[in-house]
């Protein structure tokens, strides 16, 4: 019986810990503005690939970056419809760095298409 009670609190307690985490950038964004390393500049106003590149951002596993040195590749700024900016970096590879974190997702490479 205490065996048992004990695995429920366990399962319990591993649920409790899910990993959900607050959303680094929140809110409608309309617009996606990228400056590729290469000096090209992308603008993106289709929602679809809007919401796929916040919902990267937002769901992926993340780290902090105290410790971390960065060869800046490429930024990208989402606008909301009052004017209001959120900038952010990203890597060929996907990876993101967004407010202090170092963000293990899986972005498209928009630049260089």
């Amino acid at each position: 019986m205490k065996r048992r009670l004990l695995y429920c609190f366990c399962i319990i307690f591993l649920g409790a810990c899910n990993n959900y985490s607050e959303p680094l950038i929140d809110g409608e964004m309309v617009k996606l503005t990228i400056e590729c390393i290469s000096g090209e500049t992308i603008e993106i106003e289709e929602q679809k690939t809007i919401n796929k590149v916040l919902k990267e951002i937002n769901q992926s596993r993340r780290e902090g970056t105290q410790e971390m040195e960065f060869s800046i590749e490429h930024r990208g700024t989402f606008e909301n419809s009052d004017g209001e900016s959120e900038s952010f970096h990203f890597f060929s590879g996907g990876k993101a760095l967004v407010s202090g974190y170092y963000v293990h997702s899986n972005i498209d490479y928009f630049c260089g298409k």
